[in-house]
């Protein structure tokens, strides 16, 4: 039997961030349109797990008219205040979504600023694919080509998560994956006014397919430890108030109390990440 599950850390569709007319099985629809995946086995079944980089997010959120807002960005200075494998996972992911936030509008300095404080992340967790010193100076080469930017960003995240499932990391992935998708939402939600009629609404309202899959994504690689991990339930209670959308009349994509509800459970979930 093949069991497939796509676990979207943003929900890859170039053309538009958009919802399908309040159609509830549009979940059930979700592909995606890179060939790398995350492929792991499980009894007799093959789950393939494929997961986008936070790039693509950005990418969608700037077409949205999304901003950039420095003032929210996660320090990084402070990468050396992660001091467990599990704390220094989390704050990778974390990283790399800055890094992405920062590649997408051009900020080549904090761009160069997140990579090395991914690098540093990446050699104590013992993995240095995609982060090494040949692609910092292909960085500081490309400073000026937003294009390059992009597709060293993504290619450095892609050979990270394939280098850990190569060594069957998964728990590491689980954490990368988990605190990378808060730590986008965090900035998208943070980083300007949102009108709830608006193409930004739209792309954030869409990430409940992504949260449904993530949690699905979790409760099939660590179900023996889902009830008690903290970044597990964190998602498991993301998912749930994404699913008040599913109450909404047709017309209605997010209201102001569910985008508020959101945004500050968001807040709170990124806050318990952060070690100041």
């Amino acid at each position: 039997m093949r069991f497939t599950i796509s676990v979207v850390i943003v929900l890859f569709v170039f053309s538009a961030c958009h919802r399908e007319n309040g159609d509830k099985k549009v979940k059930e629809k979700l592909e995606l349109t890179r060939d790398s995946s995350i492929g792991v086995d499980v009894k007799n079944s093959k789950v393939v797990y494929r997961v986008p980089t936070p790039i693509e997010f950005f990418m969608f959120y700037r077409g949205a008219s999304g901003e950039f807002n420095p003032e929210i960005l996660l320090s990084p200075s402070t990468a050396s205040n992660y001091l467990t494998t599990k704390n220094k996972a989390v704050a990778f992911g974390m990283y790399a979504s800055n890094l992405a936030y920062s590649a997408v509008f051009g900020q080549n300095q904090q761009t160069i600023s997140y990579f090395e404080a991914s690098k540093v992340l990446a050699e104590d967790l013992g993995f240095t694919e995609g982060y090494g010193d040949e692609l910092m100076q292909r960085f500081k080469s490309n400073l000026d080509n937003v294009d390059s930017l992009y597709h060293l960003s993504a290619d450095s995240y892609w050979n990270v998560f394939n280098f850990l499932e190569d060594q069957d990391k998964t728990k590491l992935l689980s954490y990368i994956t988990a605190a990378g998708w808060v730590e986008s939402l965090y900035l998208a939600f943070n980083a300007r006014e949102v009108n709830t009629k608006s193409d930004l609404m739209s792309c954030l309202a869409d990430q409940q397919y992504v949260i449904e899959n993530l949690d699905a994504y979790l409760q099939e690689m660590h179900k023996n430890e889902i009830d008690r991990d903290d970044v597990f339930l964190m998602v498991r209670k993301l998912n749930e108030y994404y699913a008040e959308l599913y109450n909404n009349p047709e017309n209605v994509i997010m209201t102001r109390v569910q985008f508020d509800s959101i945004k500050s459970l968001v807040n709170r979930s990124r806050e318990s990440l952060v070690k100041r």
